[in-house]
């Protein structure tokens, strides 16, 4: 069904609740999902499948502020919507509706829809197709979104946005699927083309730095010069110049408009504790469920990583001190069996470990312990 100007209200109104939700702001997100909802209703049949994203959209925003039984409910009347959209215009829709779903906690449900939308007769839209490998790879089924990823990148026309796209989402799904040696391989093929999207736009240097970044985490380039940790440096230093220039003329035009509550928070900021705190907390969550689907994998190097998240995670929560040591003990554990049996792939995650356990261990005071890990870390790197 095509759009119509009602239709591109009410996504306005979900886009703007979808923010509030992030900023948790969950009172005027649930508002303006609202809107949406009311806006659609009278029009609901000639329109099922954005009456369906609308309805998945106040699921997310109702089940991420804990009201979990009227989200249940939206989300049962969006999949009768769902049901009643035949059209194969309103893939696209449909596929937010999944993305919707998940987020309010009916992952089956979204996997389910993305599996029949891509299994139908007509080639797959790509929006579609990414948002099917976003939901596989954020529930670990890593391996399962590769190869649609890979076929996505390689049919792609090249320097198109497909294809960067396609090409950014493979360094994730190869670093989730343990693939090491594949990672390093796209990334030294895929690697300058991100860095060229880099150029004069700060969301493409986002991007870049969090490639950088996710190489880094799992060792993927030991061997690039220069080395990774400075390169990841310098970017966050050009993007900080450019936020600050963006800053000053928001800035100077509240000032000038009389409007100073316009003037946003200044880049570089430090967030306030307790929001950091919050963040952290979150954080722990998600490394933890990780784990759990982890510990039957067997992986040390994935599990290495994760425990290494995990200790991060608790140091930055606060309160966790302990729970943070133990968990780095567990990544020092988890690398060393790794470092076992790759010793040359592993060299450098184990420095790195040795160094993270030493510095916690001496902020506990177990300063025995600290110097022993600096120790070993200070041989291990000299003899590299």
């Amino acid at each position: 069904m095509g759009r119509s100007p009602l239709t591109r209200r009410a996504q306005r109104r979900e886009a703007s609740a979808m923010r509030f939700s992030r900023i948790g702001e969950h009172a005027w997100a649930i508002q303006e999902a609202d809107r949406a909802v009311d806006l659609l209703r009278p029009v609901a049949g000639r329109y099922p499948a954005a009456m369906a994203r609308a309805l998945a959209v106040r699921a997310a925003c109702l089940h991420v502020r804990g009201r979990t039984a009227e989200a249940a409910r939206d989300v049962d009347e969006a999949l009768a919507y769902r049901d009643r959209a035949t059209d194969p215009a309103d893939a696209t829709d449909l596929a937010v509706v999944a993305s919707h779903l998940d987020l309010a906690g009916r992952t089956d449900e979204a996997l389910a829809l993305t599996g029949r939308l891509l299994s139908g007769g007509t080639p797959p839209a790509r929006p579609l197709l990414f948002r099917h490998c976003a939901l596989l790879l954020r529930h670990g089924r890593a391996d399962e979104a590769v190869p649609l990823l890979r076929g996505v990148h390689e049919a792609a026309h090249p320097w198109s946005h497909t294809r960067y796209r396609a090409g950014v989402m493979l360094f994730e799904a190869l670093a989730a699927a343990g693939r090491t040696a594949e990672l390093a391989e796209h990334a030294r093929r895929e690697l300058p083309n991100v860095a060229a999207s880099a150029r004069g736009n700060a969301a493409g240097r986002r991007i870049y730095l969090e490639v950088l970044e996710l190489l880094h985490r799992h060792h993927a380039l030991p061997d690039h010069r220069p080395p990774l940790d400075v390169t990841i440096a310098k970017q966050r230093r050009i993007l900080l110049r450019g936020q600050r220039r963006r800053w000053i003329l928001a800035a100077a035009f509240a000032v000038l408009t009389g409007d100073r509550r316009r003037i946003p928070p200044r880049p570089g900021a430090t967030p306030p504790a307790e929001l950091a705190r919050a963040a952290a907390r979150d954080r722990v969550t998600r490394v933890e469920a990780r784990l759990e689907r982890l510990n039957a994998s067997d992986d040390a190097r994935a599990l290495s990583i994760a425990w290494g998240e995990l200790a991060e995670a608790r140091w930055d929560a606060g309160g966790q001190r302990s729970a943070a040591l133990q968990a780095q003990r567990a990544a020092l554990e988890q690398t060393r069996r790794w470092a076992a049996e790759h010793p040359a792939d592993a060299r450098t995650a184990l420095v790195t470990h040795l160094r993270r356990f030493a510095e916690i261990a001496g902020a506990i005071g177990l300063r025995t312990d600290a110097e022993a890990a600096e120790t070993e870390a200070d041989e291990l790197a000299d003899s590299a």
